[in-house]
């Protein structure tokens, strides 16, 4: 771990786990010997996480042609990296230590946000579609560990965005030491996900991805996954998915992501409509 990174963790204080069920999938879908039956075990060690997978495999997000009742079948037919989205997801819902107005608007933020980032990868061809999931999953993971780590300090904060005392990026510094971008970067180099969650986590707002020669492709790649995000999370914001209510302040067209993917007004309106309705249709699927 970069010290950088080592000192914005130990700042933290009281720092989520990686849940168990979500860290023993992960080992098991890495290894090319994959065991199924050990992987249908992990996942059913833990009622609620195999409760939302059965949910969100029967929904119309996933697109399958009949019913899945079981967890074996489930597992059978989503598919390795749809599974590891999902029991991400699941594992992220559960990681509060309260679940009250405010845990939900942030979960709603999430999986809305990782809903759209799929929605315009597949829409636009600017990324993996589940990499762009996960990207956005857990582009706001830095402000589920402030509420996790300091519950009083960060009500405060969203109090004070909300009577209008500041936008989130200016005041979140009068009430913790690093920004959530930082944090959440920290937590997910902390558990060992790979490079691109990392980064996309930490420059979803600014898109400020360092390009070097060596690795140039791969960090163009990176840049339109981040630019991708970026997109989903200013419609998402306009929608007032995550949000008290929509912001109809947000100009989607010229935010940072739908300027980078070269994408005009109409292409921006249109993508906004088809994650408004893919949300509502799926909603009830992921936000309990």
């Amino acid at each position: 771990m970069p010290t950088d990174f080592q000192t914005i963790v130990h700042s933290i204080g009281d720092l989520p786990p990686m849940p168990a069920v979500a860290t023993k999938v992960l080992e098991l879908l890495g290894n090319p010997n994959i065991n199924y039956n050990r992987l249908g075990e992990a996942v059913s060690s833990d009622p609620a996480v195999s409760a939302r997978l059965l949910k969100v495999a029967n929904s119309a997000f996933y697109s399958m042609s009949r019913q899945i009742k079981t967890l074996d079948h489930a597992i059978a037919v989503v598919g390795e990296r749809t599974l590891r989205s999902l029991i991400l997801a699941a594992s992220l819902e559960g990681m509060n230590k309260s679940y009250g107005l405010l845990e939900k608007l942030l979960w709603e933020d999430s999986i809305g946000c990782a809903i759209g980032s799929r929605i315009l990868a597949r829409k636009f061809s600017s990324a993996d579609p589940e990499e762009a999931f996960l990207s956005g999953l857990f582009r706001h993971l830095g402000k589920i560990v402030m509420n996790y780590s300091d519950p009083e300090a960060y009500r405060s904060l969203v109090e004070a965005v909300y009577v209008g005392e500041g936008s989130y990026t200016v005041l979140e510094g009068n009430f913790f030491p690093y920004a959530h971008a930082v944090v959440g970067a920290a937590v997910l180099d902390k558990w060992n996900f790979n490079r691109s969650l990392v980064m996309t986590t930490m420059h979803h707002s600014d898109l400020k991805i360092p390009i070097e020669e060596e690795s140039a492709e791969g960090d163009r790649a990176l840049f339109r996954l981040t630019a991708t995000v970026n997109l989903s999370d200013r419609i998402c914001k306009r929608l007032g998915i995550g949000h008290r209510e929509a912001d109809e302040t947000v100009d989607v067209a010229r935010c940072l992501g739908a300027r980078a993917l070269d994408l005009d007004e109409a292409a921006v309106q249109a993508a906004t409509g088809e994650v408004e309705q893919v949300f509502a249709e799926n909603r009830e699927f992921f936000v309990s």
